[in-house]
């Protein structure tokens, strides 16, 4: 009965032999380009003929893979891992009872280009600067259609008023002009980073903030003339001093060696009715090795309105 028992056994174990003896192994170790071991890649061996699925392994911490009990045949083993190029091994015979051994190098893949398209418009404001300054081109001066540099700046700076008079005598043509609701004289007024002098006017009676102070007289800067306006919009009488307690504007001219410009504004409130004409020149002329002569005209003139008779449509 021993004997027997042990001859059953020994068959039983026979059919398997035959069947370990015919898989076959795929193993080996899986690298970057420096040389150092990549654990997490997946590796994937799959037959090109159609036959049984594909068998899969992942490399451990050493950056070692096993595929075992595959059938003998002809594989592509493709190795992948997020962040480096897959590597496909293509005609790899694995014969039977044999052991395949792959030495795999896998490079970083480069990112793709990414470009952002967004709508969001160039700032005026300097953001690198700790106090808020606009720096405001020529470019945006010429599109307004105004002439006057007050104006403009009213039209372009929030916290910049220009109170304009009717009647005043001379505080007609020195426009009182103020930042922030403060007084005129408040306002520091540089040219070319050089202060400008004050006006010779005092201006009284009916101008708000701006009666008894004394501001610099900035309509005679032809708009022209200006290649860009800075405008802190703060208080800097740290630095400046106690004029600049409601902000600096510096007006920086233009100081090209040739070439200029010729521009004319006319308009109205009605045919024959408060016509009005602005021309203004500027041409920049080489003075030496490296100077600049800079000539800067400006001429305007405006009739007086005309309403004493009613008007047919009215």
């Amino acid at each position: 009965m021993r004997a027997l028992g042990a001859a059953v056994l020994l068959l039983a174990a026979l059919p398997a032999a035959p069947t370990a003896a015919q898989e076959a192994v795929v193993e080996g170790v899986v690298r970057d380009a420096t040389g150092l071991v990549l654990p997490g890649v997946t590796v994937e061996a799959r037959s090109p003929a159609a036959g049984p699925p594909a068998a899969t392994a992942v490399s451990d911490g050493a950056g070692r893979f096993v595929i075992a009990a595959l059938p003998p045949g002809t594989y592509d083993v493709t190795f992948t891992l997020p962040g480096f190029e897959t590597v496909v091994r293509r005609g790899v015979t694995a014969g039977a009872g044999s052991t395949v051994t792959l030495e795999v190098v896998l490079s970083v893949q480069l990112a793709e280009q990414v470009v952002v398209v967004g709508s969001r418009a160039q700032p005026r404001s300097v953001t690198a600067s700790m106090v808020p300054i606009d720096a405001i081109p020529a470019t945006e001066f010429v599109g307004l259609g105004q002439t006057d540099v007050g104006d403009q700046l009213r039209t372009l700076v929030p916290s910049y008023n220009v109170n304009p008079q009717p009647v005043g005598d001379a505080g007609r043509i020195i426009r009182p002009a103020n930042m922030r609701g403060l007084a005129p004289d408040h306002t520091l007024v540089l040219v070319n980073g050089k202060r400008r002098h004050r006006g010779a006017i005092i201006t009284w009676l009916g101008n708000g903030v701006a009666d008894g102070a004394q501001g610099p007289d900035i309509s005679t800067i032809p708009a022209i003339a200006l290649r860009q306006v800075e405008v802190l919009r703060d208080g800097a009488s740290a630095q400046y001093g106690s004029d600049a307690i409601a902000g600096v504007l510096n007006f920086l001219l233009k100081d090209d060696r040739s070439g200029g410009s010729v521009e004319l504004h006319t308009g109205g409130h009605g045919a024959g009715d408060g016509g009005a004409y602005t021309v203004a020149a500027h041409a920049g002329l080489p003075g030496g090795r490296a100077g600049v002569a800079q000539r800067r005209v400006a001429d305007g003139d405006s009739a007086p309105p005309r309403r004493s008779v009613p008007r047919g449509a009215a």
